[in-house]
């Protein structure tokens, strides 16, 4: 519906007018030279492309936009800095009230789609009422602080949803009550937005929940499979796509708590036109009432969506903590397998040192080849000589060993360090096999 179409080089506007005793509101399009800013129109809505210095020859009509309505430069200047939420009331001549805001989510994307084109949905509006222009009869029958509102709402480039919620607004039979209080306009614009950002909120839930469940699946799988296969079912672990779904909780937190911020500044400008002298007579108004109260609702409502996201933020970052240590869990199951290899090199070199020691002690006199007979080789009758002294060391070497490796030997630091051993009683590995890898792993990190 926005009027983002270009015809003769000119930007066109969707615009819609409404007056007191109109069965329909006129729905027409203009081009920036056709807008005028108090037609006397009771409410004036438009909807525009997105704000900003449009590419292109038609950036003029944006600067002629801003010069017709009396845009705030601080309007101009949050889109051009990419403001996430914002909020903002000011004075102008003549009883002219501006008020503006503008909204800003990012769209979650998943791993299979990191580079999606624009994934940010932005939009916003500014609204501008004055008293509403008295005929000859009501200046003298009406009290000048008692005159409703004409209401101009110029929207850039809004959602489907609002778009959808504020032309319903507009149809309605209630459409008057803007002017009486303008904010209900800003009310219908907030309903809408909600809409969208829980439609978001509850993809972000979901594309959570589904890299949780694949998550645990694959733990599960890792604490009842052969730990040979552990690698190929590590290896297929979409740690980009939960680290993605983390990323996406962080954006929808921090565009939640912007529009709670914004959401409080508007009951704080609303309630201060309630409490303003001249509008005295308008508190008594169950329209002002009931939009404090639906204003009042949008706040709980964001804040509901935000306790959400916090939960699922908080489960993938369990999340991304479990995948870490399964991580952990498998280099730990390397580095074990390794350590065995290790081991047994050791035990063969215990073994066979002690014989290449006691060889080189006694020389190689154990063996000789006679001139008279080449084919034939002489042992030594003393050779057991070699055997006494190796195979006790030997033997004495692997029960020093064995003592180390089942915690039975207590030597001081100094011969702890020369055998390799602790002098301290070391724990005992956990019965509990595979799953007791995983949970020492967690406890040094928690250390």
């Amino acid at each position: 519906m926005a009027s983002t179409n270009q015809q003769d080089g000119f930007l066109r506007f969707e615009r819609w007018i409404r007056q007191q005793g109109d069965d329909r509101p006129s729905r027409i399009q203009s081009d920036v030279t056709e807008l005028t800013r108090w037609g006397g129109y009771d409410f004036d809505m438009i909807f525009a492309p997105l704000d900003g210095r449009y590419r292109g020859p038609p950036s003029g009509e944006y600067d002629q936009l801003i010069q017709l309505y009396d845009i705030p430069d601080d309007f101009v200047a949050e889109r051009e800095r990419s403001v996430t939420h914002s909020f903002g009331h000011q004075l102008g001549e003549n009883g002219v009230e501006t008020l503006w805001m503008h909204f800003l989510v990012k769209i979650p994307t998943t791993a299979s789609q990191p580079n999606q084109h624009e994934p940010w949905l932005k939009w916003g509006f500014v609204m501008t009422w004055k008293p509403k222009p008295m005929t000859p009869t009501e200046r003298d029958t009406v009290e000048p602080e008692n005159s409703e509102y004409c209401v101009t709402f110029l929207a850039f480039q809004p959602p489907l949803e609002s778009i959808q919620a504020l032309v319903t607004f507009i149809l309605s039979s209630t459409w008057n009550h803007v002017n009486n209080d303008p904010y209900v306009i800003v009310d219908v614009a907030l309903s809408s937005w909600y809409q969208r950002v829980d439609s978001i909120a509850w993809d972000v839930t979901h594309l959570v929940r589904t890299d949780e469940k694949r998550l645990f699946e694959r733990a599960k799988i890792l604490e009842t499979t052969d730990p040979s296969s552990h690698s190929r079912h590590l290896s297929s672990l979409d740690l980009h796509g939960i680290h993605t779904s983390a990323k996406n909780a962080i954006y929808l937190t921090e565009a939640l708590d912007a529009i709670l911020r914004a959401v409080d500044r508007v009951l704080s400008a609303h309630k201060e036109l309630l409490h303003d002298p001249k509008n005295k007579w308008r508190t008594e108004d169950r329209t002002w009432e009931n939009t404090h109260r639906l204003l009042r609702y949008r706040s709980e409502l964001f804040n509901s969506t935000r306790l959400r996201i916090v939960s699922s933020h908080e489960r993938i970052k369990n999340a991304v903590d479990l995948a870490f240590h399964l991580n952990n869990a498998q280099d730990s199951r390397i580095g074990m397998m390794n350590s065995r290899s290790v081991r047994i090199i050791s035990i063969v070199g215990l073994i066979f040192i002690p014989f290449s020691a006691a060889s080189s002690i006694f020389g190689t006199q154990f063996f000789s080849f006679p001139d008279n007979n080449e084919h034939h080789m002489q042992v030594n009758q003393d050779i057991w000589y070699l055997f006494a002294t190796a195979i006790p060391v030997t033997i004495g070497i692997l029960l020093l060993w064995k003592a180390s490796e089942n915690d039975q030997l207590r030597l001081p630091g100094g011969l702890a360090s020369l055998f390799g051993c602790s002098s301290q009683p070391r724990p005992r590995d956990s019965p509990s096999g595979e799953r007791g890898i995983l949970l020492n792993d967690m406890e040094q990190q928690r250390a």
